[in-house]
C-alpha cells in the first residue's frame, strides 16, 4: 500500500468517525430535548378554571380567512357551535369575529347553521366584531340574534368579486405565448392568457350577481326591519366603521366582549371552545416529525 493510499484510508476513516459522532450526538440532544418537551406537556400546570360543565359563555372564534383549508371552515366551525349548542351548561353563544372574508360558500354553510341553531335553541347567539367583519365574516355575524361591533371595526362590504388577470401584454413583450391545449370553448374563461368575450364576461358576471343577491336576500331575512332595503348602498359593497353600520342598522350595539361580559355576564366565566394550537404545541408537533425523520449515514 502505497503513502498515498494510507493518507486516502485516514481520511476516510476519521471522516466516518466523525459522521459516527455527528450521529450519536444528535441522537442524544434530541432525545434529551424530546423528554424536555414531555416533562413539560405532562408537568405543565393544568388550567383548573376550564369546566364545561358548569355555568358559562360559549365563545366561537372565526378569525382570518374563510376558507375551506382555514381554521375558519365550516367543517371546524360548525361542530363548535352544535356542541355549544348541545351543551345545557352553556348559557349563550358568542361569536367573535376578525375576518375579512374569503369564500362565499364556506359562510354561507356556516350562516346557514346559525340560523338553524337560533330557530330551536333558547340560547342567545351574539356576533361580536373586533378589527374587521367584513364580506364572509360579516356573512356569518348577521346570522346571529344580535351584532356587536366597536366604533372603529370594519363592516360590510357585502359584495362579491372573482379575480382574475390579463397578463397577455406583458407577456408578448416578454415573448412568451401561452401553448394550454383544451375542449370546451369556455374553458379558460379565467386564464390569464385568454381573451374575456363579451359573452363569458355576462357569464361570469350573472355568476357574481345571483351569488350577491343570495346575499342580499340573507342579510334581509337575518336583519329584518333593521335594514332599509331602499337604501342600496348598504349591500353595494361599501364597508364601514362600526358607528356607521350601526345607523344603517348592520349592527345592534357599539360595545365589546368585555363590556358585554360585565354588564351581561358578569358572574359567569366565558370558555372558548377552539382548540388552542398554540406556539408551543407546533413546535412539538414539527420536533416531532423531525424527530422521526432521522436519517442514517
Amino acid at each position: 500500500m502505497t503513502d498515498n493510499d494510507k493518507a486516502l484510508n485516514s481520511i476516510v476513516s476519521t471522516l466516518l468517525e466523525e459522521r459516527k459522532r455527528d450521529y450519536r450526538n444528535r441522537i442524544i440532544f434530541r432525545s434529551l430535548l424530546f423528554i424536555a418537551f414531555l416533562s413539560l406537556i405532562f408537568f405543565a400546570p393544568i388550567n383548573k378554571d376550564i369546566n364545561m360543565s358548569a355555568p358559562h359563555i360559549a365563545l366561537i372564534e372565526i378569525n382570518g380567512l374563510i376558507s375551506s383549508e382555514t381554521p375558519a371552515s365550516a367543517e371546524n366551525i360548525i361542530p363548535l357551535l352544535n356542541q355549544a349548542d348541545e351543551n345545557s351548561s352553556a348559557k349563550a353563544i358568542i361569536i367573535k369575529i376578525n375576518s375579512g372574508g374569503g369564500s362565499a360558500t364556506q359562510s354561507k354553510i356556516i350562516f346557514d347553521e346559525i340560523s338553524k341553531i337560533k330557530k330551536k335553541s333558547d340560547k342567545k347567539i351574539i356576533s361580536v366584531i373586533e378589527d374587521v367583519g367584513a364580506s364572509g365574516g360579516y356573512y356569518i355575524a348577521m346570522a346571529a340574534d344580535e351584532v356587536i361591533a366597536a366604533e372603529t371595526s370594519i363592516v360590510g362590504s357585502i359584495g362579491v368579486r372573482l379575480d382574475s388577470y390579463d397578463v397577455r401584454s406583458l407577456f408578448s413583450k416578454l415573448g412568451i405565448k401561452s401553448r394550454t391545449i383544451y375542449s370546451g370553448e369556455n374553458k379558460l374563461i379565467l386564464d390569464p392568457f385568454h381573451k374575456l368575450t363579451s359573452d363569458q364576461y355576462n357569464h361570469v358576471k350573472n355568476l357574481t350577481n345571483e351569488i350577491h343577491n343570495q346575499f342580499i336576500t340573507d342579510l334581509f331575512e337575518s336583519r329584518k326591519d333593521k335594514i332599509n332595503p331602499e337604501d342600496k348602498l348598504v349591500y353595494s359593497g361599501l364597508f364601514y366603521t362600526g358607528v356607521q353600520a350601526k345607523d344603517i342598522g348592520l349592527v345592534d350595539e357599539i360595545s365589546s366582549i368585555y363590556n358585554l361580559k360585565n354588564d351581561k355576564y358578569k358572574n359567569i366565566k366565558i370558555h372558548k371552545y377552539n382548540s388552542n394550537d398554540n406556539i408551543f404545541n407546533q413546535l412539538i408537533k414539527t420536533y416531532i416529525y423531525n424527530f422521526f425523520q432521522l436519517k442514517t449515514y
